[in-house]
């Protein structure tokens, strides 16, 4: 929306707390999503801490740590209300998202934490620490450490359900252990930790998602501003969202749901601009909602375009039909997730850029029809089908004559026929 920052919820199509000291209970758990596995209801309940040592954990995480990463709300906390209101940013079947505006830790928390700490050593609070005044925010920055960079503002994302915990603990766990990569900023939303009060989701709140974005800056143009507009902005969207896939894939990861909805662009355009919707420059994008995703057995001689399922994986726990690779959807040889799976819904998800809209709209609101096209495999072939037929196919030929066999490339049924994420970034128009 240009009127807001917006991020999107946990997606509607997917499908508790307890006490645990033990750092490998953490561990237990992401090592469950290795193999395919549903993440353990328990959560970590962490014990009060001051900020410096709060500071110093921020210190020593290092790339590929697989501990959860907990918000740190001692050295910087948010609010999500604007007088007496919640700013709702948008609501699924998992998670209500709220927006989140950064402020200083509460007084009460910092108390808190720093009664706990004091009385830790296993005796309780004497009445003088609970009477010491708690240091100021900068005193108690020691040891050279720094302060976390804190975005504009956050959205906060709240399991919508006592059942729901266990579904953003295991996005937690993923983004934790993607978060801590350095570049990891480029390719997916920015974590900034689960806030163990409310087991919510702290992250970045960014301007709009992908699918709002087609609804709002293309298809409100003129046809000739659109297909000028589209021209202008799709190689350069294309790449880094191929090479964000990559980089996921180098990182062992599967999405398993990567559609429109769930990515996220960071647009250099404001809201006061009267050019908004005309403006040339290429959105920042990176990927977002990883409730379904899993982790991978590092490949050895296998690349990212491998076929090779999560190890033990489960059923199809999450996915948006439209953008689901058919492969997932067969009943004579079913499999799971897999990072050829996850290029399919890319494309996909690139197609329906180009288009304006999902290539088997054509069957309106016929579910069943609509399901049995996607199981087809031949999503270019419906491209032309429908009321908006014509339009479409004008939309694709009009960001150049080898627009449709690129997509062509991956959007076939046959596997034998498809080519890998490397090849297919090569081909870009």
């Amino acid at each position: 929306h240009s009127s807001g920052t917006i991020t999107p919820p946990s997606t509607p199509t997917y499908p508790m707390h307890s006490k645990s000291s033990s750092a490998s209970s953490i561990a237990n758990s992401l090592s469950s999503l290795r193999r395919g596995d549903s993440t353990s209801s328990h959560t970590r309940r962490y014990r009060g801490e001051s900020i410096s040592e709060a500071l110093e954990g921020l210190e020593i995480e290092l790339p590929g740590s697989e501990e959860l990463k907990a918000f740190q709300y001692q050295v910087s906390d948010y609010e999500v209300k604007d007088g007496d209101k919640k700013m709702p940013l948008g609501s699924g079947l998992w998670s209500d998202v709220y927006l989140g505006t950064p402020c200083l830790p509460r007084l009460e928390e910092r108390a808190s934490t720093s009664i706990m700490s004091a009385g830790s050593a296993g005796s309780m609070p004497t009445p003088q620490m609970m009477m010491t005044p708690v240091k100021s925010r900068s005193s108690s920055v020691s040891k050279g450490g720094a302060l976390p960079n804190i975005p504009r503002s956050y959205a906060i994302k709240h399991p919508a359900t006592k059942s729901s915990k266990a579904v953003l603990r295991s996005e937690a766990l993923i983004l934790s252990y993607l978060s801590r990569f350095p570049d990891s900023s480029t390719h997916v939303v920015d974590f900034y930790g689960q806030d163990m009060r409310s087991e919510a989701l702290v992250l970045r709140a960014m301007d709009a998602t992908l699918e709002s974005y087609i609804q709002q800056d293309l298809n409100s143009l003129s046809e000739p501003e659109r297909a000028s507009k589209l021209k202008s902005i799709f190689p350069a969207l294309a790449r880094d969202l191929i090479e964000s896939l990559e980089w996921l894939g180098s990182k062992s990861v599967v999405h398993a749901d990567i559609k429109t909805a769930n990515i996220l662009l960071e647009t250099s355009s404001t809201s006061t601009s009267t050019s908004t919707s005309t403006s040339t420059s290429t959105p920042k994008a990176v990927y977002s909602d990883f409730s379904s995703s899993i982790l991978v057995p590092p490949a050895t001689t296998t690349t990212h375009s491998s076929t090779t399922p999560a190890v033990n994986a489960g059923p199809l726990g999450g996915g948006t039909w439209d953008f689901l690779d058919p492969l997932l959807l067969s009943s004579s040889t079913p499999t799971s997730p897999s990072a050829q799976s996850d290029l399919w819904s890319l494309a996909i998800t690139l197609l329906t850029l180009v288009i304006g809209a999902s290539p088997f709209d054509g069957a309106g609101n016929n579910v069943f029809r609509r399901r049995e096209m996607v199981k087809q495999g031949t999503p270019l072939g419906y491209v032309g089908y429908g009321d908006d037929g014509l339009r479409n196919l004008t939309r694709l030929a009009g960001l150049g004559r080898n627009a449709t066999a690129w997509f062509e490339m991956v959007l076939v049924r046959d596997v034998a026929k498809r080519v890998d994420v490397g090849r297919w970034r090569e081909a870009l128009l």
